[in-house]
């Protein structure tokens, strides 16, 4: 189903940003087309008497946007030195496990090999004493996020 050619250009017409095929297109057919070309330049006479219209923005609502401005800033900084401490707070645990898993596994295999216990027991131990901080911060975490919420949200009487 085709458009109409006039629609067409009345939509170009009111879209004001268009590619240059578009812009070519909708001259020629502003040359062959009257109508057109009178809709052309009713809606170019709009927007020149729009723009002449001046404009003035009450001094609260100015003040109030420079309110909002300035505190969506202030909130947008704190924000990004959040997200700094949170990098370096995730590059120095990164190093620390880095160094203490190794100085933690050399310990194990040195008690492991002072009890002379098998290399599966000292290592089945690393690997608990290893994550128990991990699963232990978890379980809080998950624990605060639905047991206490609930709590928090029962009324008081």
């Amino acid at each position: 189903m085709t458009r109409d050619l006039h629609e067409q250009a009345r939509e170009l017409i009111a879209c004001g940003e268009l590619t240059d095929a578009q812009h070519t297109w909708l001259q020629a057919h502003l040359r062959n087309c009257d109508p057109c070309g009178a809709y052309a330049q009713a809606a170019d006479q709009v927007v020149r008497s729009l723009h002449s219209v001046p404009l003035a923005a009450d001094r609260s609502l100015v003040r109030a946007t420079q309110l909002r401005v300035r505190a969506r800033a202030e909130e947008l900084q704190r924000r990004q030195e959040r997200l700094w401490l949170v990098w370096m707070s995730c590059a120095l645990v990164g190093l620390s496990a880095a160094l203490t898993t190794v100085l933690l596994w050399r310990g194990f295999e040195w008690v492991g090999e002072s009890v002379q216990v098998s290399n599966l027991v000292w290592q089945v131990g690393f690997a608990v004493f290893w994550i128990t901080p991990a699963l232990t911060a978890g379980v809080l975490l998950v624990a605060r996020g639905t047991h206490f919420m609930e709590s928090d949200s029962k009324p008081q009487g």
